[in-house]
């Protein structure tokens, strides 16, 4: 086309008709111009389609990756119980002085331990590595951007600032002093009884661990919840793509 308005214009030039000439110059630059707004427009999508496949891509990944991070934290929230439950049996036997049976082993094995939630950040990262605007969905946006970057970094805290500080700084050094324990079969006996029993401040620490399990259990129970709705919210968004 712009060949055939080429030759046109050579020939309007010889026979000297300006006007003529003028319009099929303008004609021409319209023709390139439309030719490369529509080249631009079908890079556009081009992107576009390679930018909604990659962010498929990403959200099923994420997706896989949420789901082993919600069943750690279901096994964290069983193991702060256990830990709970075994914390309170010693305290209930120091404190109203029973005998010393086997059974006890396993609760003094099980006084001190942390948790450690995992966080799978290789689709997160990959999503912030490509822009986090990839994700169409605004609402989903947020979701994932406050499970990622605010609730996890807020459950790592608690866990490195005040389960795990609590249990070396306090619950260790107790019972490295006060208790045989046996960490082949995970068990313990309290090195002198009578002397623990009067002890208040290993039934104090005791306490204390138990209000941290407690609160641990709370914030993995949150998380949990959160980590169940960005999960919903994921599956929502595939499934509506699907249409």
């Amino acid at each position: 086309m712009l060949f055939f308005l080429r030759k046109i214009r050579q020939k309007l030039l010889k026979r000297n008709k300006v006007k003529q000439y003028l319009v099929y110059a303008i004609g021409e630059i319209f023709l390139v111009v439309i030719g490369i707004l529509i080249a631009l427009q079908v890079d556009n999508w081009n992107t576009q389609k390679q930018d909604a496949k990659e962010e498929l891509k990403l959200l099923k990944e994420m997706r896989l990756n949420l789901a082993n991070d919600l069943q750690d934290s279901y096994w964290n929230i069983k193991k702060q119980k256990e830990l709970s439950i075994s914390n309170a049996a010693v305290l209930i036997h120091l404190e109203k002085r029973t005998a010393f049976h086997d059974s006890l082993k396993a609760h003094y094995g099980n006084l001190v331990y942390s948790t450690t939630q995992r966080r799978n950040m290789a689709a997160y990262d990959h999503l912030k590595s490509k822009g986090i605007d990839l994700i169409q969905n605004d609402s989903l946006r947020r979701n994932i951007t406050a499970v990622y970057s605010e609730r996890y970094y807020y459950i790592e805290r608690q866990e490195l600032e005040f389960d795990n500080k609590y249990q070396m700084n306090e619950v260790i050094p107790q019972l490295n002093a006060k208790v045989l324990l046996i960490e082949e079969s995970k068990i313990g006996q309290p090195i002198n009884l009578e002397r623990l029993q009067e002890d208040d401040s290993f039934k104090g620490m005791l306490r204390m661990n138990i209000k941290i399990r407690q609160f641990m259990i709370s914030r993995y129970t949150s998380l949990s919840i959160d980590l169940k709705n960005l999960i919903t919210h994921l599956d929502n968004e595939l499934e509506a793509r699907k249409k």
